[in-house]
């Protein structure tokens, strides 16, 4: 990068007052492109993400690590006033405010909107909860109870099983993602107005929002979507088909059916893309009892290999039903840059994924390791206006908290 292409949040100071993931994982992104990001954690034992899950070399929580590079910490301690008036003078000069709190809590701690924006008026203050405002607000919830409220564990399963999680943090991702947008937009917004606003968020709004095709068909139907296993809910054939070694995803989209044929011919039953009963996606799901066994019979041949071939060679839709490990060893993922990796000066070399926006001329970049928990108390401080004596009193007076 060079020294005329700046990183795009240079000079944006974020106060981050998130725990778990969905916060956490925001401010990464805002930090990956630059923003100074200051993560306020509470004296004893941090973010609680510090413990939860597997260890890295039985220290610290894997997951902490990949949800908090790009980031200083202080560690404060938040049921003291003198730490809340710190928080309050660290956000006086900062660009935005996230907290991830359900509603209510953050009033009671004076950290509410309307306190810091009449200290800073500038402040862009995010709100991110489980469910926002309303009868749900005051009940705690994370990804599982997301997923469940939301209808996503709904249509998540075998059709003849029981609902189940989506193998991967859904609720907590889209709405990092929903709150990465909403900063971006609030910083835009005062770049015209040069007032901040208050930002606020759900969870359960975010991952609703990700329904698509699923809430298209029930608005259209009437009808309540069920689970499809490894199958597409409006397209056929589009889904996880068993091979003679593993699995593998394979179908058509529904572009003017000019796919059909080409699968056809792949799978080796050229044939069957000229019965009428199966001419259009519309047929194909009417008779999906008839067809799906004609073609799961045909993949159970070949190899997931052999049927990668087959299908890349006709240009038709195709992937094997990859493990972590295969992925991530996978060609492409290296020659796209996906991978990266930061020193740790406790653990060592630690992998991460790239941000995966690509600004040819302001990039992303992977700079700070994920921090100790304190690690930066002191110079964010001293920052803020604090002498080393001020400084001091505070830490002896175990207001704050240290790495050390």
């Amino acid at each position: 990068m060079s020294a005329k292409a700046p990183p795009p949040l240079q000079g944006v100071k974020v106060i981050d007052l998130t725990r778990h993931m969905s916060g956490p994982y925001a401010t990464v992104s805002l930090g990956d492109f630059g923003a100074d990001v200051i993560k306020v954690e509470p004296s004893k034992g941090g973010d609680a993400s510090r413990s939860t899950g597997v260890r890295v070399q039985d220290k610290i929580s894997a997951s902490f690590l990949m949800w908090n590079r790009s980031k200083r910490s202080i560690a404060l301690d938040l049921y003291d006033e003198e730490a809340k008036a710190l928080i309050r003078r660290l956000a006086a000069d900062a660009d935005v405010f996230v907290e991830n709190f359900r509603p209510g809590v953050i009033k009671k701690m004076g950290l509410d909107y309307e306190t810091l924006s009449a200290i800073n008026p500038r402040l862009i203050y995010v709100s991110l909860s489980a469910f926002g405002e309303g009868p749900l607000g005051p009940f705690p919830g994370t990804d599982p109870v997301v997923q469940a409220m939301s209808g996503v564990m709904s249509v998540t399963g075998e059709a003849d099983g029981g609902p189940l999680l989506v193998g991967i943090p859904i609720a907590d991702f889209t709405a990092a993602m929903v709150t990465f947008q909403g900063v971006l937009l609030g910083l835009l917004s005062r770049a015209t107005t040069g007032r901040g606003q208050k930002i606020e968020i759900s969870m359960l709004h975010a991952l609703l929002s990700a329904l698509t095709t699923r809430l298209a068909s029930h608005w259209a139907t009437g009808r309540e979507p069920v689970r499809n296993g490894g199958a597409h809910s409006v397209v056929m054939p589009y889904q996880a088909w068993k091979t003679a070694d593993g699995y593998a995803v394979a179908g058509v989209w529904n572009g003017g059916n000019v796919m059909w044929p080409r699968f056809c011919k792949a799978l080796g039953v050229a044939g069957l893309s000229d019965e009428a009963a199966y001419a259009t996606n519309e047929l194909r799901l009417q008779n999906k009892a008839q067809l799906e066994p004609i073609l799961a019979d045909e993949f159970r041949k070949r190899t997931t290999a052999e049927w990668e071939r087959r299908f890349n060679q006709e240009g038709v839709l195709f992937s094997p039903v990859n493990t972590f490990s295969q992925i991530l060893s996978h060609p492409h993922v290296a020659q796209a840059d996906i991978l990266a990796s930061l020193d740790h000066p406790d653990l060592g070399e630690l992998p991460q994924i790239n941000p995966p926006i690509r600004l040819c001329d302001t990039p992303g970049r992977l700079d700070r390791y994920p921090p100790r928990l304190g690690e930066h108390s002191r110079e964010i401080l001293a920052e803020a206006g604090l002498s080393d004596t001020e400084i001091d009193t505070l830490i002896d007076t175990g207001v704050v908290t240290t790495a050390s």
